[in-house]
């Protein structure tokens, strides 16, 4: 299809019009609801990340970045996820997927997998059959697990030096 000046105008019609739409919406269109369970909604009625998510999310996160669970992972990334509510549905749904692709498999749900075996199975299916979430979810755990200060230290890294600030820029840090 050869791009013509009708179909730019059009597109530039459409996306107005679904600005406008949108930003008509009330502000608490994302509305988060305080639950007990740590379970969030992204929506009205909509609910992510329930127990069962949450502990599914905890053992994939400890799987792939051994040391995860020791720094609270899981309250990390509920809080970066509250930011981010599409993000949220689209991690949500693929933890629904790697649930039931471990109960088909193993018939158990996957954090109570204990076998090293057994979860490797299953992430391997994942990320050939849900390659986006998988490796969207990986990076999201790495950038977030170094991001923490506990990490830091762990590595012998002081963190970045703007925070404590340099009094005169034209010298160089001391080593």
């Amino acid at each position: 299809m050869k791009p013509t000046r009708r179909g730019f105008i059009k597109t530039i019609a459409v996306g107005i019009l679904g600005n406008t739409l949108i930003s008509s919406l009330p502000l608490n269109v994302f509305a988060e609801s305080k639950n007990k369970d740590g379970s969030f909604e992204i929506q009205h009625g909509f609910r992510v990340f329930d127990v069962e998510t949450q502990l599914n999310m905890e053992a994939l996160a400890d799987t792939l970045v051994p040391g995860s669970k020791k720094i609270g992972i899981k309250q990390i990334f509920l809080e970066y996820m509250k930011e981010n509510p599409g993000l949220a549905g689209f991690y949500d749904a693929g933890f629904w997927n790697l649930d039931s692709i471990s109960r088909k498999m193993t018939q158990k749900p996957y954090h109570e997998l204990s076998a090293r075996e057994e979860r490797y199975q299953v992430i391997d299916h994942v990320r050939v059959r849900n390659r986006a979430f998988f490796e969207g979810f990986r990076k999201t755990i790495v950038l977030l697990y170094y991001s923490s200060p506990a990490v830091w230290k762990k590595l012998s890294y002081n963190g970045p030096p703007q925070p404590r600030g340099f009094m005169d820029y034209s010298l160089p840090p001391k080593v």
